[in-house]
């Protein structure tokens, strides 16, 4: 005769399932939102949050200084992805004049500042602003 093998009880599957350690993923240097808030270059330089909110006038300021630009067209937080902008599109939209920051029922843009430790400046724009003619 074959006996059969018994299964573990709920108690013993929880207890193994306590045992085991956690095992943490280690944090990406690809581009993008990091699960802790700060975003990660194309270069793989890391920017963490200053200010949230700032005005269309201290988002112009900070682009003429030499800010870097990353769009969240979707604003859900940079997780489908951002949109990096090169130097000179940067400079384009200097050019253009101060962003504008729309605010509605319906659409609600914002622009947050973010920095390096070496100082850089990364201006995250989210979903409803338009600056020029890239972000509409």
């Amino acid at each position: 005769m074959v006996t059969q093998r018994r299964q573990p009880s709920f108690s013993e599957i929880v207890d193994a399932v306590k045992a085991t350690p956690a095992a943490t993923p280690p944090e990406s240097d690809r581009p993008g939102v990091r699960a802790d808030g700060q975003i990660i270059d194309p270069l793989g330089r890391a920017y963490t949050e200053t200010a949230r909110d700032i005005s269309s006038a201290a988002a112009h300021d900070a682009a003429a200084a030499g800010a870097q630009v990353a769009w969240d067209p979707c604003g859900c937080g940079g997780y489908c992805g951002l949109r990096w902008f090169d130097v000179v599109d940067v400079a384009r939209m200097v050019v253009a004049g101060r962003p504008n920051i729309r605010r509605t029922k319906k659409a609600y843009g914002s622009i947050s500042e973010y920095r390096g430790e070496d100082g850089r400046v990364l201006l995250l724009v989210e979903a409803d602003v338009r600056w020029g003619d890239f972000l509409a």
